[in-house]
């Protein structure tokens, strides 16, 4: 007996209406995407060249700064050898170039450099007034001005109070951090200054025992805790050694301030 013949299309099933209803539906693509074109094609174009033009100047610029860099650098180095030299007049314009215009921490550590030369001329005033802007600085990095801080410190020692001192290098006369040692220093020695010792014993031990510090620092330390009643063994001293260091080392002579 024959089978009826089946109503079902498979899948992959062709009608006559496939090809037209194929054309229509592209048809109405072509008419999205041209009239999409129509509206948005100007502004994708102008976004991509925005786009392309502002990486090519962001890539420029990074250029620059590399080369600006490099160039502050040799300059700064030019500069620095002719101070080791004592020709300090031939670095001035140098240092007043980078301190005005030098990229990245060339311009502090030019300003830095001034002061110094200021101070090797007996400018102190205007060597504190260079330093103390380096302080103020909330644009600075830290550390830089830290530096300024402990050098304006040793520089106006003898002209500030006791408490003035103190209060300056607090943040710093801490065991850790980086500018403990002559910041742990002078603040002992401004309380030693006020006729308060007792504040400044566990600063000077504490520069004593720093492995990290300079043996002359150190060394300073070590008579200034002994001269307070500190013994040996308090300090972690050898019995008959007055420094902390080696046998074989020859006592450091203390640095003029």
């Amino acid at each position: 007996m024959a089978l009826p013949p089946s109503n079902t299309i498979g899948k992959n099933s062709t009608t006559p209406e496939d090809p037209f209803l194929r054309e229509v539906d592209e048809g109405v693509r072509r008419d999205q995407l041209t009239s999409f074109w129509k509206r948005w094609g100007i502004a994708l174009v102008g976004a991509v060249v925005l786009l392309l033009g502002a990486l090519g100047g962001w890539l420029w610029w990074q250029d620059q700064q590399v080369k600006n860099a490099g160039i502050a650098g040799e300059e700064f180095a030019t500069a620095l050898d002719k101070i080791s030299v004592g020709d300090n007049a031939a670095a001035r314009p140098v240092l007043e170039k980078l301190a005005a215009e030098g990229p990245g921490a060339y311009a502090p550590l030019a300003r830095f450099m001034q002061a110094a030369d200021q101070m090797a001329v007996g400018e102190n005033e205007k060597a504190a007034t260079m330093l103390q802007a380096l302080v103020d600085d909330a644009d600075l990095e830290p550390v830089l001005r830290d530096a300024a801080r402990v050098r304006l410190a040793r520089l106006r020692f003898d002209a500030m109070t006791p408490p003035q001192v103190v209060a300056m290098l607090k943040p710093l006369a801490v065991p850790g951090n980086p500018w403990f040692g002559l910041a742990g220093e002078m603040t002992a020695l401004a309380h030693i200054k006020a006729g308060t010792p007792e504040p400044a014993k566990p600063l000077l031990i504490a520069i004593v025992k720093d492995d990290a510090l300079p043996p002359s620092l150190r060394n300073r330390a070590a008579q200034l805790a002994q001269g307070l009643g500190i013994d040996e063994a308090a300090l972690g001293l050898n019995p008959g050694l007055d420094q902390p260091a080696t046998p074989t080392e020859t006592p450091a002579q203390p640095e003029a301030n």
